[in-house]
């Protein structure tokens, strides 16, 4: 049953159903999933560690916004670990897991075209776990999971403004790189990516996300 909350509020906080600074009480957790408080409690502590919301005692609990300065330490920490994850990968990964990596990328590009940006931005944060996966290393694994839960947030506001389509385009550039085991190619890759989500991000108005 936490399990069940902690992921539905996930996504209702990640998709802005709820705006920076709102309150969320247990009882009112408890009242919409229809659940006890236990629960309740579990999955919001959950996303406090997540850095999703901030508890406030004899409050409730705050949905959290992002400051630049924050946003660009995030970046900076998940750049090393996507680098790191693709070279891993090329060094790991078997020829069939690229190659597979690269057909199911193209699958997923013409598969959710005309998707919504949530459908992208799931899309994207499955993709770059994937490449994560094929690096062997579940500490590796972890910890870009859980700085991609801390950006999703304001990865779906980049989706929402972004040509979509282009975007996950460059997901086959880093799959091109991959499949060629061109390490420096991928690393290249990635700073693109990054790079463009960085810009737009960091240069939206009110700087904090």
């Amino acid at each position: 049953m936490t399990e069940k909350v902690l992921q539905e509020l996930r996504n209702e906080i990640v998709n802005w159903n709820y705006d920076e600074n709102d309150m969320i009480t247990e009882a009112e957790i408890s009242k919409k999933y229809g659940v006890s408080k236990t629960p309740s409690r579990e999955a919001l502590n959950c996303l406090c560690m997540e850095g999703l919301l901030e508890k406030i005692p004899n409050k409730g609990y705050l949905v959290k916004g992002i400051s630049v300065t924050e946003l660009q330490s995030l970046f900076q920490f998940r750049e090393i670990l996507e680098k790191a994850s693709a070279e891993m990968a090329i060094h790991y990964a078997t020829d069939e897991e690229l190659k597979h990596l690269k057909e199911h990328t193209k699958e997923q590009i013409s598969r959710i075209e005309g998707g919504t940006y949530q459908e992208y931005s799931e899309t994207n944060m499955q993709f770059h776990m994937s490449v994560a996966y094929l690096s062997r290393n579940q500490y590796l694994i972890s910890s870009l999971e859980n700085i991609l839960n801390k950006l999703r947030r304001v990865l779906v506001k980049d989706w929402r403004v972004s040509e979509a389509k282009i975007l996950m385009a460059e997901h086959l550039e880093l799959t091109d790189a991959l499949c060629m085991r061109d390490v420096e190619r991928a690393k290249q890759s990635i700073e693109k990516e990054l790079g463009g989500v960085g810009y737009r991000l960091y240069f939206q108005e009110g700087k904090t996300f």
